[in-house]
């Protein structure tokens, strides 16, 4: 059955293990409770274990364990075993990614989906395809708004403040911020004031470790 798509985010990092499959995990598990049509992609897996003889993607895995849900096909289009980046996996496997299979997958979860978000490999300028295809150039392929996970430690102004330019001058637009593994230190708070004053982003969230749900009024701006 055909649905009207109305909205999709895709989930970008500043850094390797910033925490992208947990936030992942959380916004679907706030988003639904309040949107029932919605949907998880993440169309490059590096990283995978074997169960059964089977290839397991370790990020879907994770959400779905979090949100009580069945791991599906239709979440993952390239699994690679070796934790490398996706050109690089790609090439020591033999296992050539074509964007357009990614790009048919998407297209297909949009029209059985209403909402729907996908979590990215690595950051902004990780290559997909060597000398070819960058994640910043999937993201402007599916043409949806960015949701920049960053970190409240220190670095994390000059991490995040250059991922914040890179999005925009490639045209990307940047849905919002979400502050991931806050504990309430004083130069966290003074991190994320800096940083919303000079990228004069207004959405955003601050998560602190373990938080498992985000309050419908804060999530609204998702």
């Amino acid at each position: 059955m055909k649905n009207s798509f109305s909205k999709g985010y895709f989930i970008i990092g500043t850094d390797t293990d910033i925490g992208k499959t947990y936030v992942s995990s959380v916004l679907y598990s706030s988003l639904s409770k309040l949107e029932k049509n919605i949907f998880y992609y993440k169309p490059l897996q590096t990283g995978c274990y074997k169960e059964n003889g089977s290839f397991i993607p370790l990020d879907p895995k994770t959400l779905c364990d979090f949100n009580n849900i069945e791991l599906s096909e239709d979440m993952i289009t390239y699994l690679f075993e070796e934790p490398l980046s996706p050109h690089l996996a790609s090439e020591r496997e033999n296992i050539p990614i074509e964007k357009e299979e990614i790009l048919k997958k998407w297209n297909f979860l949009k029209e059985r989906y209403t909402t729907g978000f996908i979590e990215a490999a690595g950051g902004i300028y990780v290559p997909i395809i060597r000398d070819n295809y960058y994640m910043f150039q999937l993201i402007k392929d599916i043409d949806i708004p960015v949701i920049l996970v960053a970190s409240t430690k220190v670095g994390t102004i000059n991490h995040t403040m250059l991922s914040i330019d890179f999005l925009k001058s490639k045209g990307i637009t940047i849905q919002g911020i979400i502050f991931n593994r806050y504990e309430e230190n004083f130069y966290e708070d003074d991190n994320i004031k800096t940083i919303l004053e000079i990228s004069k982003i207004k959405n955003y969230l601050i998560l602190r470790e373990n938080e498992n749900i985000i309050s419908e009024d804060r999530i609204k701006i998702f």
